[in-house]
């Protein structure tokens, strides 16, 4: 059974790239049709930023972006549309109320991620595009016209088809793989996906006691063939460990696992340097204890301490080689993980399509006609805080553009 419609554009995915792209087509004056297999789409933005919905970062930052792709063509990608642009569209247009927290400086949407979802989704039909829930795209056959066959023989018929589909991150909100998949069986070359922006497992029994603890640390990962690091929050939890530090840095063990190599995570638990640590750890009648206290919280202090048997050292008495121990461990103290939190946890998701397989300015398929990629779906992510929504925005307007017009000059 098919729909009787011949669309110009079918969108497959209808969170914040496949809806940017479906309003873009329809906009280039294409008959656009809008498709999730959910019956609720757009659930990823009700999870951002705990439903704050961070939906821009502050600034662009090209070099912030993890892609197994060309940096170059990612960054030509990114900018092609101003993070100044990209904000008022979605406030002039969209209807979307951006608001600056003046505590974080995070850009949020006024009403969280259910206001960000309405105002987009409503856009999206104003604008023309017709919305299809709970039809789960399984094939992608055929190429002007393509055919969009659902597992029980349903198909939409579209000449121009944006995969927007997400990658793997949050399964719980329809991001299943099946548009990797839809690529990879279209014959693209597929980074292989890993979860990105998620939180570590750890095994240490006596840092669960730190459990709620809060600190702004400096986190470096590495692994034989990469490293990365982060300032930020960090975060202790009855598992392991998060906050944006974390977050920020954990595709380094994601990618280790894939690759069967051991990474490791060292944490600088304060500001102090090496260097300013062995001063104040030189001279004066305070204990260590003290020293470290004016630094982080107590707890935090009183498990370092312990780990090296330091607790009652005074820093009057400190020896050489001691205090060369206690520098480490402020410094560049070895975190006990075991593994990450999984596609489950997982912000993002990692790898994806080739950059190198879409055209730049259209995002277009290179080997298959008038098939187009955007968001998730492709082989980069930013950190936390805004970047990947913009890449989902940007990647969504030029694809949508694209498809739109060439389906138009028909």
């Amino acid at each position: 059974m098919s729909e009787s419609t011949l669309y110009d554009v079918a969108v497959v995915g209808a969170g914040p790239a496949g809806t940017l792209a479906a309003i873009y087509a329809a906009r280039a004056g294409a008959l656009t049709v809008l498709i999730d297999r959910m019956p609720d789409p757009g659930q990823k933005l009700l999870l951002s930023g705990g439903g704050r919905c961070n939906v821009l970062p502050n600034a662009v930052d090209p070099a912030a972006y993890v892609t197994d792709s060309s940096a170059f063509t990612l960054r030509n990608i990114l900018t092609a549309w101003p993070l100044n642009n990209v904000r008022t569209f979605l406030e002039a247009n969209a209807g979307l109320k951006i608001k600056r927290d003046e505590s974080t400086g995070k850009l949020h949407v006024v009403g969280g991620g259910k206001a960000a979802r309405k105002a987009l989704h409503d856009f999206a039909k104003t604008s023309g595009v017709k919305l299809v829930r709970s039809f789960h795209v399984a094939r992608l056959s055929g190429s002007d016209p393509f055919f969009l066959t659902s597992p029980d023989k349903v198909t939409i018929r579209a000449r121009r088809v944006i995969l927007a589909c997400g990658g793997l991150s949050y399964p719980q909100t329809g991001s299943d793989g099946s548009g990797i998949e839809l690529a990879r069986t279209s014959g693209h070359h597929i980074v292989p996906t890993y979860p990105a922006l998620t939180t570590l497992v750890g095994a240490r029994p006596s840092h669960r006691n730190l459990a709620g603890i809060t600190v702004v640390a400096s986190v470096t990962a590495e692994s034989p063939s990469e490293s990365s690091s982060a300032n930020g929050g960090f975060l202790f939890t009855h598992r392991g460990y998060s906050g944006p530090a974390i977050l920020n840095t954990s595709h380094v063990v994601s990618r280790a696992r894939q690759h069967r190599e051991e990474a490791q995570i060292f944490v600088s638990w304060a500001e102090p340097s090496e260097d300013q640590w062995r001063q104040l750890l030189t001279k004066g009648k305070k204990t260590v204890r003290g020293t470290l206290l004016q630094q982080m919280p107590d707890r935090l202090a009183d498990q370092l301490l312990d780990e090296i048997s330091l607790y009652d050292a005074r820093v009057a008495t400190l020896e050489r080689d001691r205090r060369e121990q206690l520098v480490r461990t402020l410094t560049r103290y070895p975190l006990p993980i075991t593994r990450n939190d999984g596609f489950q946890a997982a912000e993002v998701t990692g790898g994806g399509v080739h950059l190198s397989e879409i055209e730049t300015k259209t995002l277009q398929s290179k080997r298959t006609p008038h098939l187009y990629f955007c968001g998730e779906m492709l082989d980069a992510f930013g950190p936390i805080g805004g970047t990947n929504f913009l890449w989902a925005f940007v990647t969504g307007k030029r694809a949508g553009e694209a498809a739109g017009r060439s389906a138009r000059e028909l």
